[in-house]
């Protein structure tokens, strides 16, 4: 297979002692970057938890919120006086 014309000039340029940019890019040790795992239950749910400061999964806690109902009943005014 043929030689780009990049690599024949990194190879000149390696030739007369200068520095091989090839040496200057990172190096993954192993790592692929594009391989996924999913979640595990434990993790799922820690994230569900976080997500918006507890404001959607109010189930998921298990003490009270804190919060409070008011409720006001209409009164209704039948000609009493």
């Amino acid at each position: 297979m043929a030689q780009s014309k990049a690599k024949k000039q990194r190879v000149k340029l390696q030739k007369q002692g200068k520095l091989n940019p090839e040496l200057n890019r990172l190096n993954w040790n192993g790592v692929v970057p594009v391989e996924r795992r999913l979640p595990t239950l434990m993790e799922r749910k820690q994230k569900l938890q976080h997500k918006h400061k507890n404001k959607w999964n109010r189930a998921l806690q298990d003490s009270s919120d804190g919060s409070i109902l008011f409720y006001t009943a209409p009164i209704h005014n039948i000609g009493f006086s």
